[in-house]
């Protein structure tokens, strides 16, 4: 998805997660969540239930849908509910010259689950290939690894996980 478009729908998605957890949260879902921990009772501790809201972009040219938003809530062994949150956190790509920004967990091309790009640097869905015609674009000093330390040109180590990334993967923005 393109950066201006991403952003948009970013925002958005940022208020409707405020909306949802309002909702979730609320004393009016109290029933919805005392059942939830009562059908985990039910079926024992070898399972736990969720019950989740998904919020996704569907791009009906390329007939693929981008999840934007993960949430819910779930309970095991007969526990209490609790929120959970599934979203991965966006991540910035140079995809044939343009820049895309997908969740860092799909493909940046043709949207399909792509993870540990590190690791696996053929989508296992299209033609896209880190390294060659998909880089990862480094554009602010966040680890793109663990996106809680910092790196830079100058400093490529994560200051947090140790993590540096390989120039052949990457661009420097």
């Amino acid at each position: 998805m393109d950066q201006s478009t991403f952003e948009a729908a970013d925002r958005l998605t940022d208020e409707l997660a405020d909306i949802v957890d309002q909702v979730l949260t609320s004393d009016q879902l109290s029933a919805l969540r005392h059942r939830l921990a009562e059908l985990s009772k039910a079926i024992g501790e070898r399972y736990s239930v969720s019950l989740k809201v998904v919020v996704e972009v569907f791009d009906r040219e390329r007939e693929a849908a981008l999840p934007m938003l993960n949430t819910g809530l779930s309970s095991f062994e007969g526990g209490e509910a609790f929120r959970t949150w599934g979203d991965s956190s966006p991540q910035r790509y140079i995809v044939d010259g343009h820049i895309q920004v997908v969740p860092h967990d799909r493909c940046p091309k043709c949207w399909e689950e792509w993870d540990f790009k590190y690791e696996n640097h053929d989508c296992p869905h299209c033609d896209a290939t880190l390294g060659n015609n998909c880089k990862i674009l480094l554009d602010s000093d966040q680890c793109p690894n663990c996106d809680l330390g910092k790196v830079s040109m100058a400093e490529p180590t994560c200051d947090k996980c140790g993590f540096h990334p390989d120039p052949n993967f990457i661009v420097w923005g």
